[in-house]
């Protein structure tokens, strides 16, 4: 008498899994831009409350970039692969390029909303001129392959 044991379920892909899935098809600037959108819609939305709440474009600009540059540094490690060991070069590879880019993109909305432009649009204008800046500055300095050692010369007995 043979008994079988019952098949084991398949595992359900997770979002994760997919997320690997949709790396090795799509190309990097498309899934730049789609978590670059994400962080940014967070972002926008984020500005809009803080600056209501505060009365201050600044305050509003440092929060809401905090937050949503949290999520794009970790949706940007999860869906390219990096490892753990290039977590704290990474982190501060990103804090630079993303405290830059909030330095400019704060002096540039307040150039705008002090000429009489409205906070939204300020925002919309400004952060569309510095998605290229943001692109460049993080695939060069954040998330670039680590230099390649020459390998080490072999040494010949004499």
């Amino acid at each position: 008498m043979t008994t079988t044991s019952p098949a084991l379920p398949t595992p359900h892909p997770t979002i994760l899994s997919r997320l690997a899935g949709l790396r090795r098809r799509i190309p990097t600037v498309v899934l730049f831009a789609a978590v670059s959108f994400t962080g940014w819609s967070v972002d926008y939305a984020l500005v809009l409350i803080l600056n209501s709440l505060t009365d201050s474009v600044l305050y509003a600009v440092v929060g809401a970039r905090i937050v949503s540059c949290t999520l794009g540094f970790l949706l940007n490690r999860r869906l390219f692969g990096d490892g753990p060991e290039t977590f704290w070069r990474s982190a501060g590879g990103y804090a630079a390029v993303q405290g830059g880019v909030a330095a400019t993109s704060y002096a540039g909305i307040s150039v705008l909303t002090g000429a009489g432009a409205p906070l939204w649009m300020g925002k919309v204008l400004v952060d569309s001129a510095l998605f290229i800046v943001n692109y460049l500055a993080q695939s060069r300095l954040v998330y670039r392959a680590p230099a390649q050692q020459p390998a080490p010369a072999l040494a010949t007995a004499a």
